[in-house]
């Protein structure tokens, strides 16, 4: 995956060091940053967290993405794939927009360019993991092609797996390549 990606609206850059303070806003807003444990109130936790993203990103070429507004260069947003529950072969895709900029579809306009970005370097099949009550990442995984392949339940409660396959790339019409191990 290439390290830089962009949209009519959004520059999609790999993260850097320097991006901490700026994501570290949105981290650590309890309305924003609801995914995990909740809001992170260390910036150390922060700059980890990028550099586990780095360190991915050289091992793997996995790219988690910072998405600023071209207009402003204001961080509104994070968008990416992962490894996560379903492995590198068939990585996971995230997203997460600051508050104040919810309801403007830039999580969608980040998460078409992030599955665009997986077509063109060969990722045949990406999952999404996505609570039932978080109907909003639901609607965005169904308008970006995502269906429900299967439930699991963990400690947290249910989680749904939802996938989507390229057009491109190996694999691309057999939905076995990449389907996690099931327990």
């Amino acid at each position: 995956m290439r390290d830089i990606i962009g949209t009519e609206r959004l520059e999609l850059r790999c993260f850097r060091p320097d991006d901490a303070a700026d994501l570290h806003e949105i981290f650590c807003d309890p309305k924003t940053h609801t995914i995990g444990t909740g809001p992170i109130s260390s910036l150390d936790r922060t700059e980890e967290w990028i550099e586990r993203r780095i360190l991915t990103y050289r091992e793997t070429g996995l790219a988690w993405y910072g998405a600023r507004l071209r207009d402003s260069g204001l961080l509104v947003g994070n968008c990416g794939v992962f490894a996560g529950r379903t492995g590198s072969a068939g990585p996971e895709i995230g997203y997460e927009v600051r508050r104040t900029h919810q309801g403007q579809g830039i999580a969608g306009e980040a998460a078409r360019a992030v599955l665009d970005e997986c077509s063109a370097s060969g990722i045949a099949r990406v999952w999404a993991t996505i609570r039932p009550h978080n109907t909003a990442s639901l609607q965005l995984a169904a308008r970006l092609g995502m269906t429900v392949e299967y439930t699991r339940t963990d400690e947290r409660g249910e989680l749904l797996y939802l996938s989507r396959f390229s057009s491109q790339g190996p694999g691309s019409g057999t939905p076995e390549s990449g389907t996690p191990d099931r327990p």
